[in-house]
């Protein structure tokens, strides 16, 4: 607590001097991005207060600050996050035994995904051939996880029948980026092919609610396979991506159509009156760790769909977003974020806070 404590100090200096020249949502990012570090673990290469899968979308979040900032500390602690945790001890847990996970590969097809988009990045920013491999040995396994019941899909755990969004939606989003980085077959389909493939299943499933928001999965009783109706933010965002490269690739203007209609009613039905985004299944005070990080991810997919298909109400959104961030929840900049955008509240921690850098990431490189 210590450590954390005195880099809060550091952030609110930064505030006060060196970022006094600067515009609300770059000394809230800079102040964000002090944060995540106090938390860091050079050992083990992940963030303290928050988890596995949220490690990566941390690091996805500080790779994309490092290319906005040009930051080349930020580089240094991805390849040594790379090395600390491409074979990871994971620890006894509920009955089962200590185990080492290797190349990011575990239970959980969505765990799988997120590593693989947050090296995809990596590989992007740096040009490191290595990244780039391991996000195709990845989406190798991920692909495994793809049979005939329901129709379709990826599973969302090994071993358990439930054919989650977020596993699909993020090797739908995965396939298209790899397609676009110059990757040909991945067990017997083309990149390409995969990302179509998994879309066309997510639409003939009838993952979309009649508000036009993504549900969040499949589940097969008894041989009835029927959307599971929850809605959460990320299920909304991380298709977007996807869609704006399947509409980049084929020319096929249905799929931006799609990508809009999604981001659409997700503004108009998942967020407060003043519009900033809410997690409406659970804010403000009924979050568990891995809701905290729903939102920023929506806002860098957002940003992605924004940045090829401009629209004026997607940049007002952004900016509405990260300055309620900058001004409610971190007190314009003297504390770190909980999970509610448009109110200050306890629980500040490693995904809350990546969370919220995401969206200032979204809004950076607007004019």
């Amino acid at each position: 607590m210590l450590s954390v404590f005195i880099g809060l100090i550091g952030c609110c200096l930064l505030v006060a001097n060196g970022t006094k020249d600067k515009s609300d949502f770059e000394k809230g990012a800079a102040v964000l991005v002090e944060g995540l570090d106090t938390w860091y673990n050079t050992d083990s290469g992940l963030w303290e207060t928050t988890s596995w899968w949220n490690g990566a979308n941390v690091l996805t979040a500080l790779i994309q600050y490092g290319e906005y900032s040009g930051d080349g500390a930020i580089k240094e602690m991805v390849a040594n996050t790379f090395e600390k945790t491409k074979e990871f001890e994971v620890a006894a847990q509920d009955g089962k035994a200590a185990w080492i996970c290797k190349n990011y590969i575990n239970e959980y097809y969505d765990d799988e995904g997120w590593w693989a988009l947050a090296w995809l990045d990596a590989w992007e920013w740096t040009g490191d051939s290595e990244y780039l491999e391991m996000s195709r040995l990845i989406f190798k396994d991920i692909t495994t996880g793809w049979n005939g019941e329901c129709g379709g899909g990826l599973y969302w755990k090994k071993g358990l029948s439930y054919k989650g969004t977020i596993s699909n939606g993020l090797a739908f989003t995965l396939a298209s980026r790899l397609h676009l980085a110059g990757t040909g077959e991945i067990n017997g389909r083309n990149c390409m092919q995969w990302s179509i493939d998994i879309w066309q299943w997510m639409m003939d499933s009838n993952l979309l609610n009649g508000l036009g928001l993504v549900q969040d999965g499949i589940k097969n009783t008894e041989g009835s396979c029927d959307p599971v109706g929850s809605v959460w933010t990320y299920n909304q965002g991380v298709v977007l991506t996807g869609l704006v490269n399947l509409n980049r690739i084929t020319g096929d203007g249905h799929y931006m159509e799609s990508a809009h209609k999604i981001a659409e009613a997700t503004i108009a039905h998942m967020t407060t009156k003043n519009g900033v985004l809410k997690e409406i299944l659970c804010e403000p005070d009924k979050c568990n760790s891995d809701a905290e990080q729903f939102k920023g991810i929506f806002m860098r997919h957002l940003s992605v769909l924004n940045h090829y298909s401009h629209q004026k109400k997607y940049a007002v959104f952004l900016r509405n977003n990260a300055l309620s961030i900058f001004t409610n929840a971190m007190e314009k900049g003297k504390r770190l974020p909980g999970v509610s955008w448009y109110l200050t509240s306890e629980g500040t921690n490693a995904a809350t806070t990546a969370s919220a850098l995401d969206a200032f990431n979204a809004v950076l490189p607007i004019k």
